[in-house]
């Protein structure tokens, strides 16, 4: 297959706009700079994103909603005359198999919010003996059912992001601009703020810390402040010792879930020259632990790769889910790597 023509957006300029940022998806190409300053990751992520990629198809289809896709399709169309990718077309196919398993199972998510509900509260409440492991799985559970929540592009599902962040503590608006540019710029140094640190194994239990700190540095003067806030008057209810202790020991698993997941794989120090499926699969890691225990304490992370090729499926589908990517991988020939956690 010849290569398909690129927009050109480095040297294309206008009085009234200045930079121009022309993408492609699927079969037309589309002038996106009028609508840049109303995307809510800004400017910046669009002069991140020409640098790597002109065809945006896998990569814009893998993370949005169908309003997004509306609204793609109401801006300005440049060319309609271009041929999709056979890599977009295999992307198409795999979806096709398990666009289903994207809808949001209702009783395990409503007994997910009331467990952990109940967690929070049993982890303020009682001695330490019991305090700090509830504490602790009550944080790793909800965060990863916060990843999880966040990516869903349920409306309804989605809402549950302001329960969620009062209990786990961390910001929607911090977290999405975070992991979203981690789903695009996947292992790729200096874009991919999720590997772009150098951390001792002892540090890793400050991960939740961390990341409860930077929510509420970035989300000053944002409404998801005040459930971040609400998290902390309700933590802090137990005696302060204890829930150090337990937010260190659920940052330090969480982080050796996380950076095993990546770390040791495949890195872009350059442009991003590989299609989305491959793009993904070299960059991501599964890991062998595939019982309904691992799935609920690694949310799902298990299938790194399938989630970073289908985000929005939830994680406890992903078991499922995985057989049949597996299976269409498969056919076209790619292998998801399989190894040890740390």
């Amino acid at each position: 297959m010849s290569p398909q023509p690129e927009p050109n957006n480095n040297v294309v300029q206008t009085p009234e706009n200045g930079e121009v940022f022309r993408f492609i998806y699927k079969n037309k190409e589309y002038d996106l700079t009028e609508y840049v300053p109303k995307h809510p990751a800004g400017k910046s992520f669009f002069e991140k994103m020409k640098d790597e990629k002109q065809d945006i198809t896998e990569y814009f289809r893998c993370l949005h909603s169908k309003k997004a896709l509306r609204i793609l399709k109401s801006q300005k169309v440049i060319r309609n005359d271009l041929k999709e990718s056979e890599d977009s077309k295999r992307y198409s196919h795999i979806k096709k198999q398990v666009k289903d398993l994207f809808q949001p199972d209702w009783t395990i998510e409503i007994l997910l919010l009331i467990g952990l509900s109940l967690g929070l509260y049993l982890g303020v409440t009682s001695d330490w003996y019991i305090a700090i492991p509830t504490i602790a799985l009550t944080q790793i559970v909800a965060g990863w059912q916060g990843h999880s929540t966040n990516h869903n592009r349920n409306p309804l599902l989605y809402k549950l992001s302001i329960p969620y962040g009062i209990i786990h503590g961390f910001s929607t608006d911090w977290w999405q601009f975070k992991h979203n540019n981690h789903h695009i710029f996947t292992n790729r140094i200096g874009k991919d703020d999720d590997i772009n640190h150098q951390y001792q194994m002892w540090q890793y239990g400050f991960l939740y810390l961390k990341w409860k700190f930077d929510s509420i540095i970035t989300s000053y003067n944002k409404i998801d402040i005040l459930y971040v806030l609400l998290h902390q008057l309700i933590v802090f209810q137990q005696k302060i010792w204890i829930y150090f202790i337990a937010q260190y020991i659920a940052g330090f698993f969480s982080a050796c879930i996380l950076i095993g997941n990546h770390e040791r794989e495949y890195k872009f120090f350059n442009k991003i020259d590989k299609p989305f499926i491959e793009h993904q699969i070299i960059t991501s890691r599964n890991y062998d632990w595939t019982d309904w225990l691992s799935n609920l304490l690694m949310g799902g992370m298990q299938f790194q790769t399938e989630h970073h090729l289908f985000p929005q499926i939830p994680f406890y589908r992903l078991p499922y889910a995985a057989k049949i990517i597996n299976r269409e991988l498969n056919k076209f020939g790619y292998k998801i790597h399989i190894g040890k956690i740390l």
